[in-house]
């Protein structure tokens, strides 16, 4: 006896091991997750918002164990039910011997096999169902929209917040009884109680009830199923335009309800069937709902869609469509409430009395293109490859001399690649970028350069000493960025060993961070979960680090922020600032649906961007504010309207702060954000039509405006589609505004580019979106008379091809002419084109380099080296660049001519300029004095003559006589 005892103590003891063992492999297995969980925890505590972590974590965590405690006991309960049901003796049969095997395998181990099984699906149903915390958190904290659905006239919030948790909770139930019984069938086989090859009573009585009340449950939760269906076509994407249209509502919706009271029907058959004899009923019910639900659910309204609907769609969809037009502006906040438009009446010409009363317009039209100029900057300001600028620039203003201006800038980021490979040089000596540059976007009239090439006037540069102009109303007290754009990986500051601040030329600066940023790794076990949550053991066992040491990580500031608030979208480009004398980054947080009733899905790709697809409603509710020293993130609530923000408030209450505490300083900078303006205006583009029949036609609709080309000497492609025009930020009076202010705006045409009513592509309106704090988020729409103002992809053709332009690029043979950004300028009742010029030379160090500014009112275009000179030069005679034409006998005309312009000194860009002033003026006096103006084309040949001596013979176009708009 004692031999059995011991052989069962060793038994034991090996079990005891083989646990231990199994857990340990398992914990080293987990090590790195549950390090992950924990720093993620620290650093949530660290910024003050633990309640963030614990109700995201917690609730994924509740609604793992709820929903797979559930499904457990429904499992492991249908199961013990089964074995209970079996019958006492097992009749004989075929696979009588395979039924043994598993018997004999199985054994008393049957109630753990049991536990285990139900415990496994359990585990994976939990598991999936925690990914559902977004809809229980937005279920919990609903809010009304104010909006009801035409259809079933229900608050928008009942399909937003409530729809789809009963719609979950519907397909989960009905997953989990779809497995159940397919595992409590084989059960019923395995313990006897179903028998294929038995001729009579192949199901036991007790086992047929188990199966038909299994059935009947199924059938129950397929009607609860359709019942919800009918709501769901709110969002129906079965025509060319979302929401329920005529199909859905005359067809699919009273299918819907039909086939609900099938599936009960069914039900009932089945538990009926169960005092029958037989599966007689149970497999009519099944071919019944088969039938209904492909006819009935599909193929009719399939049909009626086609020959019904299609071919008078306009007639049958006008009422639906309507209704898709007023939800889809409401979901974009294209509404009346939101949107204004008005209507220009567009003449040509602009005047001198036009430049003086709009000069806080033109000047400062933005004439610094955001891509060309980023080698410049990088030239200048990036030192020694150490750090870096992102592409394309930032656009912002800022209080120049009193008064707001455009400007562009970039933070000097830290380039990762240029530290070395060490993870001493990665992690703890380079660790931050530093300060930023900063330009005038506008022209100051100051040339800084040889050929009258404007350099980048800066506000903000240099390393060593950072020179701030006196003019810009801003201090930078610490430039130092420890968190930014893309900015990946993490750091470890407060070491024994000071970090890099900047390089100079006798060495390197160096810096001890003195910030309240990062998580403290003062212990043991923090180190040990440091090291396994960057997977390096470095942190353990590195001498620089002390008990001051802190680790910043989650740097990137858009997936710091991502990781705050998961359940929010953030906008595509985060922007720096300099404000309280630290540098910011400033992100725009969106909300968004998929579930608004009526609204069309949203269409746009923006490459990378949170806002490229699924989902049909959005907001910019939120305003977040990222300190790039000390890494603090603060989430301001700008547009408490939004029943989404209100709801996410309600569920992380210590997330988000009140607008009014954003400081002034730091509201100043806040701009319309580019991604949701580039959906909005897309959206536009097609719900620009109020009418129904119209929109169904779409013989009125709009389209952005093509992006002109960018190279000078190219010509466009009628095979490759242009891209269009990208949103563009600039100073403008809005129709209505007695000052300039900071918006965003965009142009369109007609969709298929050209008018019914003209032969080329035409302007018909531009949206600003207002950022002053005054009247921030306003959208206008100015809409222009039809067939009056060309497009600027054809005004960027007519630029290319007249003669001035002909000329600069014929003398700058062997250089790369190119375009900057095209502004559009709405000045009183007219539209000006600005555009600048650069060049680059044809050497391997060359960067653009900008050289002109065109300006194009109407059929008259100027190039000048200022871009006062080419406003003044489109403005007319009396205000055109350089001096007034002399005046002169026939006699002298030449002398006259070569001796007050001096025309052997001009540039060749320069004579063609000239003769297009006087030919100019030649018109205005032909009527009048048609003596002078036979004298002013004589000037101009002239100056044309010389033009062409100066490009070795080569003749440059004559300018082109002014033609009709």
């Amino acid at each position: 006896m004692r031999t059995i005892r011991d052989r069962r103590g060793s038994s034991r003891l090996r079990l005891v091991i083989a646990l231990v063992a199994g857990a340990a492999f398992a914990l080293f297995l987990s090590a790195n997750g549950i390090a992950g969980v924990y720093t993620d925890w620290l650093w949530f505590d660290k910024l003050g918002v633990g309640s963030v972590w614990t109700t995201h974590v917690g609730t994924q965590l509740v609604m793992a164990v709820l929903f797979g405690l559930l499904f457990f006991l429904i499992f492991w309960g249908n199961l013990v039910l089964a074995d209970r049901l079996k019958p006492p003796v097992r009749p004989s049969s075929a696979e009588e011997e395979l039924v043994e095997r598993y018997h004999e395998m199985v054994g008393a181990q049957a109630g753990r096999v049991r536990l285990g099984l139900a415990a496994l699906f359990a585990l994976i149903f939990g598991a999936n169902t925690s990914a559902q915390w977004e809809t229980w958190l937005l279920f919990r904290n609903s809010q009304d929209f104010g909006t009801t659905d035409p259809l079933f006239n229900r608050d928008a919030g009942f399909y937003v917040f409530d729809l789809p948790l009963y719609s979950f909770l519907v397909d989960w139930l009905f997953a989990a009884l779809v497995l159940t019984l397919i595992v409590v069938l084989i059960a019923h086989y395995l313990n006897g109680g179903i028998r294929a090859s038995v001729l009579d009573q192949r199901v036991t009585t007790s086992v047929k009830l188990h199966v038909s009340v299994l059935m009947a449950l199924l059938a129950i939760m397929r009607a609860v199923d359709y019942w919800l269906d009918r709501y769901h076509l709110v969002t129906s994407n079965r025509g060319a335009f979302d929401g329920a249209l005529a199909t859905d509502v005359l067809i699919q919706e009273p299918a819907f309800k039909l086939l609900a009271l099938i599936s009960l029907f069914c039900a009932a058959l089945i538990l009926y069937n169960i005092r029958r004899p037989g599966w007689g009923l149970p497999m009519v019910a099944l071919g019944i709902w088969l039938v209904s639900h492909f006819v009935i659910g599909n193929a009719f309204p399939i049909a009626y869609q086609r020959l019904r609907v299609a071919p008078v769609q306009s007639t049958r969809e006008e009422e639906f469509v309507g209704r898709n037009i007023e939800a889809t502006r409401f979901a974009y906040g294209l509404d009346g409430d939101r949107l204004t438009r008005v209507s220009l009446d567009y003449e040509v010409g602009l005047s001198g009395d036009d430049v003086e009363e709009y000069s806080d317009v033109l000047d400062n039209v933005p004439i610094v293109d955001q891509v060309l100029a980023v080698d410049e900057v990088v030239r200048s300001e990036a030192d020694r490859r150490l750090f870096s600028f992102t592409s394309p620039l930032d656009v912002d203003r800022y209080m120049i001399d009193g008064q707001q201006r455009p400007v562009v800038l970039s933070a000097r980021g830290l380039n990762v690649n240029e530290v070395g490979e060490g993870w001493e040089q990665q992690h703890v000596i380079f660790t931050h970028g530093y300060g930023l540059a900063m330009a005038a976007a506008y022209d100051d009239g100051a040339s800084r350069g040889p050929t009258d090439t404007r350099a980048l006037d800066f506000l903000i540069r240099g390393l060593a000493n950072i020179e701030v102009d006196e003019a810009l109303d801003v201090d930078l007290d610490q430039p130092r960025i420890y968190y930014g754009d893309g900015f990946g990986g993490y750091a470890i500051v407060g070491n024994a060993r000071e970090e890099v601040d900047y390089p100079t030329d006798s060495g390197s600066q160096f810096f001890s961070y003195d910030g309240t940023g990062g998580v403290p790794i003062d212990s043991l076990l923090r180190k040990v979960a440091f090291s396994l949550r960057f997977r390096q053991v470095d942190p353990l066992i590195s001498d620089t680090i002390t008990d001051r040491s802190r680790v910043i990580y989650n740097r990137d500031v858009i997936g710091r922020v991502r990781k705050m608030a998961p359940f929010l979208r953030f906008d595509n480009d985060p922007y720096p600032i300099v404000a309280n004398g630290h540098v910011y980054w400033i992100i725009d947080a969106y909300t968004t649906t998929s579930d608004y009733p009526y609204s069309q899905s949203v269409s746009t790709e923006l490459v990378g961007a949170d806002l490229s697809r699924g989902y049909n409603y959005v907001r910019n509710p939120v305003k977040v504010v990222v300190d790039a020293y000390n890494g603090d993130v603060d989430m301001y609530v700008t547009d408490e309207s939004d029943p989404m923000i209100r709801a996410w408030r309600g569920a992380f209450p210590d997330l988000f702060s009140d607008q009014s505490e954003v400081p002034d300083e730091i509201r100043s900078h806040f701009r319309y954000p580019n991604d949701l303006f580039t959906v909005q205006t897309d959206m536009w583009s097609d719900y620009v039509v109020d009418d129904p029949v119209d929109f169904i036609q779409g013989n009125l609709a709009w389209s952005v405006a093509a992006q002109p080309q960018i190279e000078a000497e190219s010509e466009e492609s009628d095979t490759v589609a242009a891209p269009p025009m990208v949103p563009q930020y600039l100073m403008a009076r809005p129709p209505g505004a007695t000052e300039a202010e900071f918006v965003l705006q965009r142009a369109f045409v007609p969709q298929s580019g050209v008018d019914s009513n003209t032969t080329r592509p035409e302007l018909t309106g531009l949206m600003m979106a207002r950022s002053d704090p005054e009247n921030y988020g306003e959208l206008i729409l100015a809409t222009l008379p039809p067939g009056q103002i060309d497009a600027p992809d054809l005004v960027h053709a007519q630029i290319r091809q007249s003669p001035v332009m002909t000329a600069f690029v014929l003398e700058k043979r062997g250089a790369k002419v190119e375009f900057g950004e095209m502004s559009i300028v709405l000045v009183d009742d007219t539209i000006v084109y600005i555009r600048p010029v650069y060049v680059e030379s044809n050497s391997q160090t060359a960067i653009p380099e900008l050289q002109r500014i065109v300006a194009v009112n109407g059929d008259r275009i100027f190039m000048d080296s200022t871009i006062d000179g080419a406003i003044r030069g489109v403005v007319g005679a009396q205000a055109a660049a350089g001096p007034e034409p002399p005046n002169t006998t026939e006699g002298d005309t030449t002398t006259s001519t070569g001796d007050e312009y001096n025309v052997t000194e001009m540039s060749v860009v320069d004579l063609v300029a000239l003769a297009d002033v006087l030919l100019i003026q030649a018109d205005s006096l032909e009527d009048t004095s048609p003596e002078e103006a036979a004298l002013l084309r004589e000037q101009a040949r002239i100056a044309l003559s010389e033009a062409k001596n100066k490009l070795g013979g080569v003749t440059p176009d004559p300018p082109a006589e002014p033609s009709d708009t």
